[in-house]
């Protein structure tokens, strides 16, 4: 599935980096400084919503996205809480997240 997820979004932007859990995307994020992070809830060693809330206090202008499997209305309210530009089902993956991408990583003019 990472593979297939990197290839998704490959074409809006350059993958820098993919890991295997979250422990390791906390070490890679704070190496790499990505423009967007893109994160399964449901990691392994270090779920995606304790590395959202890291990454929303140590790389604050870090934008992220969650993809997950069960996406509920509790599971959504919460990435949302946690400070997630989207959610993005993985069934749905090949549709949303480009999008979700566009815009997460969108520069707003200046008002």
């Amino acid at each position: 599935m990472l593979a297939t997820l990197a290839r998704l979004v490959n074409e809006e932007c350059e993958v820098i980096g993919t890991v295997a859990d979250g422990e390791a995307l906390l070490r890679e994020a704070h190496r790499l400084k990505p423009d967007l992070i893109i994160l399964d809830i449901f990691m392994p060693v270090l779920d995606g919503f304790a590395a959202g809330r890291q990454i929303k206090a140590e790389l604050p202008q870090t934008p992220f996205i969650y993809v997950t499997f069960a996406p509920d209305t509790a599971v959504s309210a919460e990435a949302m809480r946690i400070g997630a530009r989207a959610l993005v089902a993985k069934e749905l993956a090949g549709k949303q997240l480009v999008r979700a991408v566009r815009r997460a990583t969108a520069v707003l003019p200046n008002l």
